[in-house]
């Protein structure tokens, strides 16, 4: 009788952590990791700019400074709180692609400029937003912190709830590690327009 009591134990908690879709401790700092590092290069990319910097566009078609910075502080919600529609959908069981490996992959993939996107409406950037980079770099981590100390507190269940996105059906980790990942895609831009022959060089130059 003790050991089939023994036995169902076992059985009920395998049960439980297969059922269980919160983040790991590892996956937990996987994703501040990457949080952090990508709101600090963001930040270092736009201090110190002139407003002629600022403001540079190579092309009519091509953002300015200030226009990636806007999209980025745009997307920060935006990607948030579709993570959080994520969780809103039924719970499944953990998909295949839920591992270290993927994440990885994906916010490689996410950082390639070598495909492009068009933004949605709602974070296209009007280029009038932020008048200074001081400005939209206090707007811009005010808004990360609060998906960090989100990030660093939740139990939610992140793993096991899914949607399409960018890679096929994504669950809700991986909506975040998006927004990480488009942070630095789009500081790449940044240094892209900067590396442009024509951007404005500093006053002290």
């Amino acid at each position: 009788m003790l050991k089939r009591v023994a036995f169902m134990a076992c059985v009920s908690a395998a049960l439980a952590a297969a059922a269980d879709g919160s983040m790991t401790d590892a996956e937990r700092g996987y994703l501040l990791e990457q949080l952090e590092s990508t709101k600090t290069k963001l930040l270092a990319s736009i201090e110190g700019l002139t407003d002629a910097q600022w403001k540079y566009k190579p092309a009519a078609n091509v953002w300015s400074v200030e226009e990636c910075a806007e999209h980025l502080i745009l997307a920060e919600e935006y990607i948030f709180s579709g993570s959080q529609q994520v969780l809103k959908t039924p719970a499944v069981p953990r998909p295949a692609n839920s591992n270290a490996e993927f994440d990885r992959k994906f916010f490689a993939g996410v950082l390639d400029r070598s495909h492009k996107f068009t933004a949605p409406e709602p974070i296209t950037p009007s280029g009038t937003k932020f008048a200074t980079p001081a400005d939209a770099a206090r707007e811009f981590t005010a808004r990360r912190g609060k998906t960090i100390a989100y990030v660093k507190s939740t139990e939610d269940d992140l793993r096991v709830h899914v949607a399409p996105g960018p890679a096929g059906q994504m669950d809700a980790y991986q909506f975040l590690l998006l927004l990480a990942g488009h942070s630095g895609r789009h500081t790449l831009q940044i240094q892209e327009v900067q590396a442009n022959p024509g951007y404005p060089k500093a006053a002290a130059e």
